[in-house]
């Protein structure tokens, strides 16, 4: 069903006050003398899919994906960035899934900037806006409106913090990471320390988000807290990053009070992280996520904690207890390689993930990865199956 025609009157309203604002200090044509830029890059991507480990048979996938990153720098106030992704599918993959694939040009956002230009049997071609914002900066006041990223995470592989815009660790191909209709107010109040508000925009009242958060530093510490309304949920949290002699020492956590009207109980979804680099260059990493709403049994249901529930800081893992453990070594200047693992130590399923990148020459990068889920059947990772990529990047 096509998205209310309000989206795009609200949209329109943001770039005609844009406009007027900038024209009161400039004309439209002093404006073209500000710097504009546009940078992307053009991936392909293939993959190999082992659906069980004692099976013998392979899935395939093809993905070619262009993204563009253009900015205006309108005047010295005012900026305007926008960012698109195209992406075409093709494969068994998308035969298999195809349903799934159909599903790409329903825009989870407030405003609809997906488009699904065609879906047959065995493709899909996509595009959509992930970036379109215009940023106001005066002095101590910052304002961003529009799609963009809200960046409230602290530690590196799950960031309960980050109640606005969640990412999965597992979508390692998608490093700019997804943005929110929002619009946010950040005031610095001294060099290290700021106020921060942010207005989600949603259909209803109840479908809406409204936090304030203020971060400063104490001695070699970033600290936070904040809190709000988020999706028919109170939410409370704060976080933490600092060093313990020269190893990287950073925590999050968020606390979630559901509506009245709700048949959910509260929860509690916490992270920390560790991590330290050797002279050589040996980066060890160590992460740990709690969720006292989770799963802590050797068997059970994983997948219903997701049942009608998108991912978001509160679905960042359905076990209780995560476990996270990471080595990254660079084999030369242009060659690096890391393996990745993460365990549910309540039924003992694992996931493993070897990565190689390597940087052919300047612009263009080659990455091989896989990631390998095991377990016995009715646990976190024991259905997980094997995934295989190969991905060639050139990027301008």
């Amino acid at each position: 069903m096509p998205r209310p025609n309000h989206r795009f009157l609200l949209f329109a309203f943001i770039l005609i006050a844009g406009n007027t604002a900038i024209a009161q200090e400039d004309t439209f044509l002093d404006s073209l003398k500000y710097k504009t830029s546009l940078n992307g890059y053009v991936k392909y991507m293939h993959t190999v899919i082992v659906p069980e480990a004692d099976t013998s048979e392979l899935i395939t996938d093809n993905f070619f994906h262009n993204r563009l990153n253009f900015q205006w720098n309108l005047n010295k106030h005012w900026t305007f960035n926008s960012s698109m992704r195209n992406r075409l599918f093709w494969g068994e993959l998308v035969r298999l899934n195809n349903e799934a694939f159909s599903t790409l040009g329903q825009d989870p956002g407030f405003l609809d900037l997906s488009i699904l230009w065609s879906n047959g049997d065995s493709y899909a071609l996509h595009t959509i806006f992930d970036r379109l914002f215009f940023t106001y900066e005066k002095g101590k006041l910052n304002i961003i409106a529009g799609r963009h990223r809200v960046n409230w995470g602290m530690t590196f592989i799950w960031n309960p913090n980050d109640i606005f815009n969640s990412y999965s660790f597992f979508d390692f191909d998608y490093e700019e990471r997804p943005g929110t209709d929002a619009i946010e107010v950040n005031y610095y109040t001294s060099a290290t320390s700021q106020v921060g508000l942010v207005f989600e925009l949603s259909d209803s009242l109840k479908g809406s988000s409204l936090a304030a958060r203020y971060r400063w530093n104490a001695k070699t510490y970033d600290f936070q807290v904040f809190g709000g309304y988020q999706r028919q949920n109170i939410v409370l949290g704060g976080g933490w990053a600092g060093d313990i002699k020269g190893a990287g020492f950073r925590g999050e956590g968020t606390y979630f009070i559901p509506d009245s009207g709700l048949d959910q109980d509260d929860q509690f979804v916490g992270s920390m992280d560790i991590d330290y680099s050797f002279p050589k260059g040996l980066t060890l990493q160590m992460s740990y996520l709690f969720n006292s709403t989770g799963l802590n049994s050797s068997t059970g249901d994983y997948s219903a904690f997701f049942l009608d529930r998108a991912l978001s800081a509160q679905t960042l893992s359905p076990a209780m207890h995560n476990l996270f453990f990471q080595g990254a070594y660079p084999v030369s200047p242009i060659v690096n390689v890391s393996l990745a693992t993460m365990l549910n130590p309540a039924d003992g399923s694992w996931f493993i993930g070897p990565n190689v990148t390597w940087s052919v020459f300047e612009n263009f990068d080659f990455l091989f990865t896989g990631q390998l889920f095991r377990g016995d059947p009715m646990t976190l990772f024991g259905d997980g199956g094997s995934f295989l990529f190969m991905r060639f990047k050139y990027s301008f």
